[in-house]
């Protein structure tokens, strides 16, 4: 527990709780091969948010000078079950920028932990320069990558409140946050709250955390019910466009050790059966996993450095959530591919990561876990976490050709990478719950396989690789039925015309292995047409 919470105690209750399932699962994280201390974004804790319709509008500007005083309302992350976790406390305006107040807690004020130093470092880095910018700072970068303020009071300049944010070892360590229920009556201001202690607030941590919560606040205004999981992934990418974010080896480390969480090294980890990406409880409160930031952050990046940051602004504005907003989005800009080949270009950037075309220009990342297995193989496979990846690098020799049978007990995507020259191809195929697919690869020898869980539902999927040429019966066999029958033909005729790189192409019509599914191929599947392989 902080040093706030004894100096308080006459306004808050801040005790020990037992710790829920969810809870000891974010301890276990803490204390696995892929945690270590860690320094907690508190926003996604927070309770549900208003929409702007609902936000306070005062048509006069409520200014400060220095000196002022003002009592803000604050979150208590320590919080007892049941109690109220707000309360409140005085902070008074101790500098004023171009685009920002820095009001400190008076509580904290006649410490050492707040320097004049401190407020004109915040100060600076907020309205004047960042180590990506020198002549930018946060305020002038975020909105430019991710759309304008909200305004609830008038007052274009943003109020940065110093506190010692109350948290415990159940908590984790909160480092800031922004919360939205002050964008209503009776507060309406726009508020960030950065943490004093132990936060060192003359740090890049700080600098990098104000960015952060920032970008919060500007999500929260181009679209207010976004899924925790996007505006996570653009705080921390907001980070990265500051020049504050981590871009060395390290980076990352959290989901590249354990891009499937099923696989930790943490044994008997109690993990809830639909943790991922996309889980709305995974984000909640005492469940937040410190993975889920470092593949949310990648998977942002890369949708950054691939449409730029006007395509980050769009997905910020545009109204829909999740999965539809990166759809919308797509389609808006005029790319051809959507979320799901976007999704398998990823995956396949995160494990190739070379300079090229499939890797991060603005990140160097260390090596992905993978596992390597010999061909021919059987019962592969096993738990998979929602959005969660398995990586497995197949190992052959003689000539091309591979194919692998696959059956999920959820929605699956397999993305099939192979090297080509001095390039490389992605396939992206989905397996519906419940099917069969016999995946073919006859072009060459894939590189790497990658497996994702995309749907709720059962954790399991197994696969088995076999080398096969695309000309015998079992190639064309595309349910793995035990007959090339017209359920095949139906699948083949989907896939009719699509070339590799495009949207939509399977690399198992590719029966000659020249990269076009066309008339050539057509010949080979009617040949085989009927029979058993």
């Amino acid at each position: 527990m902080n040093s706030l919470a004894s100096s308080v105690s006459s306004r808050v209750s801040c005790v020990w709780r037992p710790a829920s399932a969810g809870i000891v699962f974010c301890l276990l994280l803490k204390t696995s091969a892929f945690a270590g201390s860690e320094s907690i974004c508190g926003t996604p804790y927070l309770p549900s948010r208003p929409i702007p319709g609902a936000a306070a509008k005062k048509t006069a500007a409520e200014t400060f000078d220095v000196g002022d005083p003002l009592t803000v309302r604050v979150y208590n992350f320590g919080a007892v079950p049941g109690t109220d976790p707000y309360y409140l406390t005085t902070t008074t305006c101790r500098l004023k920028g171009e685009h920002c107040y820095i009001f400190v807690e008076d509580v904290i004020w006649d410490g050492s932990r707040v320097t004049p130093a401190v407020l004109t470092s915040l100060t600076r880095a907020f309205d004047r320069s960042t180590p990506r910018y020198p002549d930018r700072g946060i305020y002038s970068v975020g909105t430019e990558v991710f759309g304008p303020p909200p305004d609830a009071d008038g007052d274009p300049r943003i109020v940065i409140v110093l506190l010692d944010i109350m948290d415990n070892i159940l908590s984790g360590t909160i480092v800031g946050y922004y919360d939205t229920a002050n964008q209503a009556a009776p507060v309406g201001r726009e508020i960030l709250y950065i943490d004093s202690d132990p936060l060192d607030l003359n740090s890049d941590l700080a600098r990098a955390t104000l960015a952060h919560e920032f970008q919060h606040m500007l999500h929260w205004n181009g679209d207010p019910d976004e899924d925790r999981w996007v505006d996570e992934g653009c705080a921390e990418y907001a980070e990265l466009a500051c020049g504050y974010k981590n871009a060395t080896g390290e980076v990352a480390q959290k989901f590249l050790v354990v891009p499937n969480l099923l696989k930790s090294p943490v044994s008997n980890l109690p993990v809830p059966p639909n943790t991922g990406l996309t889980d709305a409880s995974s984000w909640s409160k005492g469940a937040c996993l410190p993975f889920l930031f470092d593949q949310t952050f990648l998977l942002t990046t890369y949708f950054a450095q691939r449409y730029g940051n006007a395509a980050v602004a769009r997905l910020v504005a545009e109204p829909a959530n999740s999965i539809d907003g990166f759809n919308r989005t797509l389609e808006d800009i005029g790319a051809e591919e959507r979320f799901e080949k976007f999704w398998a270009d990823w995956t396949a950037a995160v494990f190739v990561n070379d300079d090229g075309g499939l890797g991060y220009r603005s990140l160097s990342l260390g090596p992905v876990s993978r596992d390597t297995v010999a061909v021919p193989a059987d019962d592969l496979g096993g738990a998979l976490q929602l959005w969660g990846i398995d990586y497995v690098v197949p190992r052959t020799s003689g000539p091309p050709g591979l194919s692998l049978d696959v059956r999920s007990d959820s929605d699956l995507l397999v993305t099939l990478v192979s090297e080509r020259e001095d390039t490389h191809d992605v396939a992206a195929v989905p397996v519906p719950q419940g099917a069969r697919r016999r995946i073919g690869l006859y072009s060459e020898s894939p590189t790497v396989l990658a497996f994702t869980r995309t749907s709720a539902g059962p954790q399991t999927y197994s696969f088995s690789l076999a080398r096969r040429d695309g000309h015998v019966p079992a190639a064309a066999d595309f349910d793995a039925s035990g007959t090339v029958g017209f359920s095949d033909f139906i699948a083949f005729a989907a896939g009719f015309g699509k070339s590799a790189g495009g949207p939509g192409f399977d690399p198992s019509f590719d029966l000659d292995g020249d990269r076009t599914v066309s008339f050539s191929d057509f010949i080979l599947f009617a040949r085989n047409f009927g029979k058993s392989p």
